[in-house]
């Protein structure tokens, strides 16, 4: 009998990787695996870069790259490939490599939203960037209002800023100790570390220190009585898939304790997104500088790089550097946003990325990851963004290896994390809060995308 080829139509390709993209978009992988494996059988390209992202977000970077690599060789012009591959770098914080990958597939596909967001990312003319986001908002207007709403807001905030650098440190670059106070909003137990924080010299605010945050987030009750000005509209998500509208500002100064920083961005929300305090700070404020977090001692020690970071109107002050060869892997997380995941192996359960968040007060597992017999005895409350977070349950203590170290959490929480996982574009597998990370001294590099534990003392 003769074999017959049955080729794809391009008609039905379009077809395909619509239905791919769309089940994507949804977080629901398991459909968009089953849609394109026909297509990865007949080894067609688009199937290829398609699984690629698949495995992307699963979490398996190395598949990932295997996939968007055999679409290359079958068709080296398929700009989604070449953009993938750049993600992996960029994730890694291979900001070169990203930057040469990005350029490439802009260079294929110069309408595809995707791929002109993250090559925007390393525009460092601001009017090539303006231009780079407005064919966003442009192309995504109508059927992608996350994607729309986000390049808006970049536009407003570099006009606001006029070209000033984001963040600038006013006071020195030099070695800072700030003390900090135990946020303790349910009684004795402790929640979280405090940050004393003056807005345009304005009387100091308590911010719960969020390495799981981005920015500076206040009530709109403390932005009034501070007078600042909002320009723009904003959507706050919280961990469980919560969310709430907010408004964007910009502070003239930021003082915590000694350090100064001028021109920085202030969300603003209807209430505190934290019950007893009057807001949060995102870890990532501090970028500037290695952080060191000492929970024990209740400071947050800042120390200068041996090069200091570009302080012009690009809002990534490290874009133009790559992590160092010398960083050990245990500490090397995966750069998401504002977002550091480390490789976790949760004992007598699973393997997968756990972001670490010092503004969680427990330690959460995805649902899945626990093993069954950890047991799930009772239902309990917390709170996200927008409010409670439903479909939590504490489950027997665990011990977790992360970083080089292994550490142990006595009360942690099983919760559906699908939706922040989606929202990031990977697959999250647990949060290590507070209830581990206070134990030890925590050291975060914004720089490199480092995190390390250290024993405390």
């Amino acid at each position: 009998m003769l074999a017959i080829a049955v080729a794809v139509c391009p008609a039905q390709q379009l077809d395909d990787r619509a239905a791919v993209r769309k089940q994507l978009q949804f977080g629901k992988l398991d459909e968009a695996e089953r849609l394109v494996q026909p297509g990865v059988g007949r080894c067609e390209p688009w199937a290829l870069a398609m699984e690629g992202e698949i495995r992307f977000r699963r979490a398996d970077f190395e598949g990932a790259a295997a996939a968007y690599n055999a679409a290359i060789q079958r068709d080296d012009h398929l700009a989604r490939a070449y953009w993938g591959l750049g993600r992996i770098e960029l994730i890694q914080f291979h900001r070169s490599n990203a930057r040469t990958l990005m350029a490439r597939a802009y260079g294929l596909d110069p309408r595809d939203p995707d791929i002109i967001r993250s090559y925007a990312e390393f525009a460092t003319d601001p009017r090539s960037r303006e231009t780079l986001l407005r064919n966003v908002v442009a192309l995504t207007r109508n059927d992608d209002s996350p994607a729309a709403a986000a390049a808006l807001n970049q536009l407003a905030m570099e006009r606001r800023l006029q070209g000033n650098p984001r963040g600038r440190v006013a006071t020195g670059y030099r070695d800072y100790a700030i003390p900090l106070k135990p946020y303790q909003p349910h009684g004795m137990l402790p929640a979280g570390l405090l940050a004393p924080v003056e807005i345009n010299g304005g009387k100091p605010l308590w911010l719960v220190l969020d390495s799981g945050g981005t920015g500076i987030m206040i009530g709109a009750k403390a932005a009034r009585k501070l007078g600042l000005e909002m320009f723009s509209e904003t959507r706050i998500s919280g961990v469980g898939g919560s969310v709430v509208g907010g408004a964007v500002t910009v502070a003239k100064s930021v003082q915590v304790g000694d350090l100064v920083l001028e021109n920085c961005a202030v969300d603003v929300t209807p209430e505190s997104l934290a019950q007893g305090a009057d807001g949060v700070i995102g870890m990532d404020v501090f970028e500037a500088f290695r952080i060191r977090l000492d929970s024990k001692a209740r400071l947050l020690h800042l120390v200068p790089f041996e090069t200091m970071p570009t302080e012009d109107s690009h809002p990534n002050r490290w874009i133009s550097f790559d992590r160092s060869a010398e960083a050990s892997p245990p500490t090397q997380a995966y750069g998401f946003r504002h977002f550091l995941l480390l490789k976790a192996r949760v004992q007598g359960g699973k393997t997968g990325l756990f972001l670490v968040d010092t503004g969680s007060a427990v330690t959460s597992l995805a649902k899945g990851v626990a093993s069954p017999t950890m047991g799930i005895p009772a239902d309990m409350a917390l709170s996200g963004a927008g409010g409670a977070v439903s479909g939590v349950f504490r489950i027997s203590p665990i011990v977790v290896e992360v970083a080089g170290r292994v550490v142990g959490d006595g009360d942690p929480v099983v919760m559906d994390l699908d939706e922040i996982s989606r929202r990031q574009g990977v697959q999250i597998s647990g949060i290590l809060g507070y209830s581990v990370l206070r134990k030890s001294t925590v050291t975060f590099n914004y720089r490199d995308g480092l995190v390390e534990l250290g024993d405390g003392r």
